[in-house]
């Protein structure tokens, strides 16, 4: 089971299928803070603003975690409404695909939280 935080309103997933529809449903809101976390395990979370979008992973809960890493460096920031209304700025070049994003989420739930080694990550 994963549980599912999207802007702060917290759901159980229990099937693959059930992820992609919520991920549907999400993918219709322009900025949002999702996590999926696994019961005393790991946590993805995806910022989104528009067409930039990035994600922490944490192994554990008090783990200061990794970021995404774009392929290109990309200069500046782009701003981000966290679930409690806080607006938050982080580097351009965490940055990856928004498609790229609900990949590496589905891959979270298919492998039991396991971190996909195919995309580049900073341990922050």
């Amino acid at each position: 089971m994963l549980t599912v935080t999207f802007n702060d309103h917290t759901q159980s997933v229990v099937s693959v299928e059930q992820l992609g529809g919520l991920l549907d449903q999400f993918n219709s809101t322009d900025q949002f803070e999702l996590w999926l976390s696994i019961e005393t395990g790991p946590s993805v979370c995806m910022l989104r603003n528009g067409k930039n979008a990035f994600l922490m992973y944490l192994r554990f809960s008090a783990d200061s975690g990794f970021v995404s890493q774009a392929e290109e460096s990309k200069p500046g920031s782009a701003s981000y409404v966290l679930s409690n209304g806080q607006v938050d700025e982080y580097p351009l070049a965490w940055c990856v695909n928004v498609e790229q994003c609900y990949k590496v989420l589905a891959y979270f739930f298919v492998n039991d939280g396991a971190k996909p080694d195919w995309i580049s990550w900073y341990e922050s």
